[in-house]
């Protein structure tokens, strides 16, 4: 692990508003949240409750319309990296070429990007597709190269958007044994939106559960169990206990959501 691998995050009463035709839409509303550097932070809530929204404001790809988000690294203020449940890799360039993109970005010289780029191709098992394209890779490598992309930069911070959530159910759970073991080995500050709770709980230190919109944090969840963690926690009466205490947070809200037609 390098020494610019952390990052810390802080949400200050932020809130987000959208103009659709003449009345303003709140996506956001007063979300205040400290992400601790090198923490795996999990993001779940009712479909358009502002989950992605909020994404993007602490990438830097949305403003807030009220409130700060300031991200803070070894380096001062530092670019997130991101991933997107649409794995986002060029079709016209390479396995080894998509993931020495983003360190192409960033002016790191071919040399050292091409070392680096080989390195992750191994580490995130595709060593033997460099030169294919990804039209001849199957959809969980395609997300390999985009995670392994991300990982690959200098970036502290990774912002993940469903990540896993167009995976059959295989994949998904092979694909968050990976992830995880990806980032203990690397530490950086993790914030990843999903619809699971099951994954929530096993990928995170601590779960955010939001309200529907405007978006708030309704709960600030600890995930208590030690890491390692494996699909057998899956069994512990204790996980079903917090699994059932995410749903029972979200439920009224998720009814509401769809009763309104916002899914």
């Amino acid at each position: 692990m390098s020494t610019d691998t952390r990052a810390s995050v802080r949400i200050a009463d932020v809130s987000k508003v959208f103009f659709a035709g003449k009345e303003p839409v709140w996506a956001l509303e007063h979300v205040s949240v400290d992400i601790e550097p090198g923490s795996f932070t999990c993001v779940v809530g009712p479909s358009g409750c502002g989950k992605s929204t909020l994404l993007r404001i602490v990438g830097g790809l949305e403003t807030a319309t009220v409130g700060s988000v300031d991200v803070q690294g070894a380096r001062g203020k530092i670019p997130a990296a991101f991933v997107f449940q649409e794995h986002g890799v060029f079709p016209w360039f390479t396995v080894l070429e998509n993931i020495a993109f983003g360190l192409r970005m960033t002016g790191v010289g071919r040399r050292e990007r091409l070392e680096r780029s080989r390195d992750w191709l191994e580490r995130v098992g595709l060593s033997g597709f460099g030169d294919s394209y990804p039209h001849e890779v199957s959809g969980g490598m395609r997300q390999r190269i985009a995670i392994a992309r991300a990982f690959a930069t200098d970036s502290p911070l990774l912002l993940m958007d469903e990540p896993l959530g167009a995976l059959d159910a295989q994949t998904r759970l092979l694909m968050q044994e990976e992830l995880v073991a990806l980032w203990e080995a690397e530490r950086k500050t993790v914030v990843m939106v999903t619809h699971g709770i099951e994954e929530a709980i096993l990928l995170g230190d601590r779960v955010l559960v939001m309200t529907k919109r405007p978006g708030q944090i309704k709960s600030d969840i600890t995930v208590p169990f030690e890491r390692p963690r494996t699909m057998e926690l899956e069994r512990d009466p204790q996980f079903a206990e917090l699994r059932h205490h995410v749903w029972e947070l979200l439920r009224d809200d998720v009814r509401a959501t769809a009763e309104a037609g916002n899914d």
